[in-house]
């Protein structure tokens, strides 16, 4: 019987380097993006200029006006550091959705390049590989009744583990790495998550419980002291590397 690797790491010094240290160039690597959701609102009106029609009206949906600036960044934030990947103008690229709507590059995608996009409060997480890849962001809501959940999506030894010491930082980093190898697979959350281990180490996981036949590294880290995040990828790749957004600026490299 087929089964899977999964190993969970905790990556508690990394460095966030400024967006002009990145090469745009993926090989048998990950990039991780961090952009926060206030960054330039001045000039979030101009950022329609590279959004779609569809795009600027899941926009206008959002009835707070933080909410709807916070997706037209994300989105221009997006096309803006995947154009410099792809040698592409932020506005020429197309987005398809696959399995359970996972969405990907359509079209100009030589290099098979690949993004997951997460957010949480004022946080925007991006991760870019050239293999399957998956992340997922949360606020550390300290206020979070989190007892109501472990039962039905955590396994025994996770809910020990959560309850032993700074429970509510390990209850989202367990959640984060459940969330992010179900964005990875295009999985869900309608699979029994009690069964996806998020423990750290190194854990085999039975044939059918993960929508893959691969194996998986599954890296949390800490954006600030409010927020922490967990990336799935493939676990031959040769780096992760760690970029900060700053401000975004279609005329220049980001």
């Amino acid at each position: 019987m087929l089964s899977i690797n999964v190993t969970n790491n905790f990556l508690a010094d990394i460095t966030w380097l400024d967006s002009s240290a990145c090469s745009f160039k993926i090989s048998n690597s990950i990039d991780v993006w961090k952009v926060s959701s206030d960054l330039n609102p001045i000039l979030v009106d101009s950022f329609n200029s590279i959004l779609t029609r569809d795009e600027i009206d899941r926009a206008n949906r959002f009835y707070q006006q933080k909410d709807r600036n916070r997706f037209i960044i994300s989105r221009a934030a997006l096309r803006t550091i995947l154009g410099k990947y792809l040698n592409l103008a932020p506005e020429a690229i197309e987005f398809g959705s696959g399995l359970n709507k996972k969405p990907f590059i359509k079209s100009g995608n030589q290099n098979n390049l690949q993004y997951n996009l997460s957010h949480s409060g004022e946080a925007i997480l991006l991760a870019v590989a050239d293999s399957t890849i998956g992340a997922d962001i949360e606020f550390i809501n300290h206020n979070f009744g989190y007892h109501e959940v472990l039962a039905d999506n955590f396994s025994p030894g996770e809910v020990n583990y959560i309850a032993e010491a700074d429970s509510i930082h390990r209850f989202f980093k367990l959640w984060t790495r459940k969330e992010a190898i179900t964005k990875a697979t295009a999985q869900g959350l309608d699979c029994d998550l009690r069964l996806l281990p998020g423990l750290d180490g190194t854990i085999t996981v039975a044939d059918g419980i993960i929508a893959s036949n691969e194996d998986w590294v599954i890296n949390s880290f800490n954006l600030n002291n409010q927020y922490i995040a967990s990336v799935a990828g493939n676990p031959t790749f040769d780096k992760i590397s760690f970029f900060s957004l700053a401000t975004i600026d279609f005329g220049q490299p980001v």
